[in-house]
């Protein structure tokens, strides 16, 4: 008697549970919590040797370096340029006097680069969770501080999901960068809203990462190496759109972007029929847009 009455909540019920556990942005491994996704990216980053170590293309440089980029890299630690992991350029011009954090630094060569364009009024703030990669950046301070016209360099180890938080920056930051690392975080809305608070109005969050041409099923978002890949992390592009817009970032700017090529048979068949961007974009912080 009371069943006709009863089904109809219930069903509703598990339909709205399924939409919230399938949900696109919610970009964590469905057999882990968010911190063992932290764990396990940390690890796949701490086993790898040198960027020959990476068993695709997607965290290599699509593109060569503008010739004052190359001046730069000039001066950065061999050893930090070994570790070197990005997807892209990820250095806007224009930053001398600028207050810059770099999101997922890794062993330091951004933080390094920028840090010269920034020069002596400006401080680059370093932020990266893994212990190897830390150790390379910190190794290399004495190494830059030689470099003429540079400006302090900080490495913080923490989570890019707090960081302006953990750093005390609210509305002080010129610029956010990040070279290929958000797609590797299981909370990317965390990390948009946190780049909005620490930066100053009218400041961005200029960055380069990968992006997919559809939904990532989730099978390939639980495989680790394709996670760690900086391949399953990646969001669909027209979802990465609508999370920039709802955590304060209105108008999104494509710089560049360009088809990746993951040159590896094996990880390409399992991504068969997704077409994977390396892309970098600017999120500004502007009232009233």
């Amino acid at each position: 008697f009371f069943y006709p009455m009863i089904r109809q909540p219930v069903y509703l019920f598990a339909l709205s549970l399924f939409l919230l556990l399938s949900s696109p942005l919610t970009q964590s491994l469905s057999m882990a919590t968010p911190s063992s996704v932290k764990s396990s990216v940390s690890s796949y980053y701490t086993a790898l040797e040198s960027t020959s170590s990476l068993k695709t293309n997607a965290c290599t440089s699509q593109s060569a370096p503008p010739d004052h980029i190359k001046e730069c890299i000039k001066n950065v630690k061999q050893s930090v340029l070994e570790k070197y992991y990005g997807c892209g350029l990820c250095v806007p011009d224009l930053l001398d006097g600028c207050t810059v954090v770099d999101l997922g630094c890794g062993s330091g060569r951004d933080a390094y680069i920028i840090s010269q364009m920034c020069g002596a009024r400006g401080k680059v703030y370093g932020v990266d969770m893994t212990d190897k990669q830390l150790e390379v950046a910190r190794e290399a301070l004495e190494h830059h501080s030689r470099v003429e016209g540079s400006s302090v360099v900080e490495f913080h180890k923490g989570y890019i999901e707090s960081f302006a938080d953990d750093l005390g920056l609210s509305g002080s930051v010129d610029v956010v960068v990040s070279n290929c690392v958000i797609n590797l975080s299981p909370d990317k809305e965390a990390v948009l809203r946190q780049a909005h608070k620490c930066l100053k109005e009218g400041g961005e969050l200029y960055f380069s990462d990968v992006y997919a041409s559809r939904r990532v099923p989730q099978e390939l978002r639980d495989d680790e190496v394709l996670w760690g890949e900086c391949i399953s992390g990646a969001l669909y592009w027209n979802d990465f759109l609508n999370l920039a817009k709802k955590c304060g970032f209105e108008d999104p700017r494509l710089v560049e972007d360009g088809k990746i090529k993951l040159g590896n048979k094996k990880l390409e068949e399992k991504c068969e029929g997704i077409d994977f961007y390396s892309a970098t974009y600017r999120l500004l912080k502007l009232a009233g847009v």
